[in-house]
């Protein structure tokens, strides 16, 4: 059976966008589509003494990429879908709508309803991926956004994807 689209999800690391991940990995299975997990790298905003700024950018990319590498493998164990990854440099919506228009075959676009900005221990590095952006999103997108509570119910998402979720709090 064939492919019928994929569904982007947006990663920032918080617990809310883990479920966000299991929520759209049930529905790739449901739908029999690909599975797309989406950073935006939260780049410095201000300019640094040569060098250092180049290092923060490459810190930065490489902690998206261990986060999308962890969220992969617990989809992979728990949902049997291995997702593609999508990382990008700038504004989350900007970037969002501009993998979104290159790409026909993106479904939906699924994000958690709270960011790592609304989490107790939000990292500065990592900048927010969802809350106020799914209504931006509904603005700017020609397909539908899908806006995932922290609190969904268990069965709507890949098993394991909860308890997961909470592991990411203790790493």
């Amino acid at each position: 059976m064939t492919s019928t689209g994929t569904i982007l999800v947006a990663i920032d690391g918080s617990k809310n966008s883990i479920i966000a991940a299991g929520a759209a990995a049930q529905m790739a299975k449901m739908l029999n589509a690909h599975l797309g997990l989406l950073h935006v790298l939260d780049s410095p905003p201000f300019a640094f003494w040569a060098g250092v700024q180049e290092q923060m950018k490459d810190d930065i990319r490489h902690q998206a990429e261990a986060t999308l590498k962890d969220i992969s493998e617990k989809i992979s164990a728990s949902c049997h879908i291995i997702p593609e990854f999508y990382l990008m440099d700038g504004v989350p919506e900007e970037e969002i709508l501009r993998v979104v228009n290159k790409d026909e075959k993106i479904l939906m676009v699924v994000i958690g309803r709270a960011g790592i900005a609304t989490e107790k221990k939000a990292h500065p590095s990592l900048r927010k991926a969802s809350g106020r952006l799914g209504m931006r999103l509904s603005e700017l997108l020609p397909i539908p956004v899908v806006i995932i509570p922290p609190d969904i119910a268990l069965n709507r998402i890949c098993p394991d994807m909860a308890s997961k979720a909470g592991e990411s709090d203790k790493a």
